[in-house]
């Protein structure tokens, strides 16, 4: 029984950090947009037009990467949402349940190496990045015209050192804003 209630501890304080996560990329993003509300006119209608996710049905270019992550967050929260009811539903066998809280934990955990990742991509120098990882294949998307051979080296450093996973199962792409 105490075993039960330190793995639920462990699980709430994982998808509250989570949602801490989330709640400070959001912020961040919106002070993004309040900075660009103090200048002129003209910036700031050409800011709502970039930051806008989706526009007419096609993505806008300089909010792609914004695009990508909230699709991914809210793809993450539905796939919790749904393990969540396995968990709680009080017909679901315990090995079911048991598998539906190690599926929630992985999520959050491949959540956290996303989010680390980008930071470290974006702390070497490149201004924004996007990181999806599913089933052991890690892509890549950084806002780049083109990548150098040692660019693409330091970025698969930093992927292959967070997740463990091979060369072969990084893939890289740029996406220009």
């Amino acid at each position: 029984m105490v075993y039960m209630r330190k793995r639920l501890i462990a699980i709430v304080s994982l998808i509250l950090l989570i949602a801490i996560a989330f709640a400070l990329n959001y912020g961040y993003t919106e002070k993004k947009v309040d900075n660009a509300k103090n200048s002129s006119t003209q910036e700031v209608s050409q800011k709502a037009v970039e930051t806008s996710a989706y526009t007419q049905g096609k993505y806008v270019a300089s909010g792609i990467f914004t695009a990508y992550r909230e699709e991914r967050e809210i793809n993450r929260s539905r796939s919790i949402d749904a393990l969540k009811e396995i968990v709680e539903n009080k017909n679901t066998s315990q090995a079911t349940r048991d598998e539906a809280q190690k599926q929630i934990i992985k999520l959050t955990e491949i959540t956290n190496q996303e989010m680390i990742i980008e930071n470290l991509i974006k702390a070497k120098g490149f201004q924004d990045a996007v990181v999806m990882i599913d089933n052991g294949i890690v892509n890549v998307i950084v806002q780049a015209d083109k990548l150098s051979e040692e660019e693409v080296a330091q970025i698969v450093e930093i992927v292959s050192r967070q997740t463990g996973v091979s060369l072969d199962n990084i893939k890289i792409m740029t996406r220009l804003d």
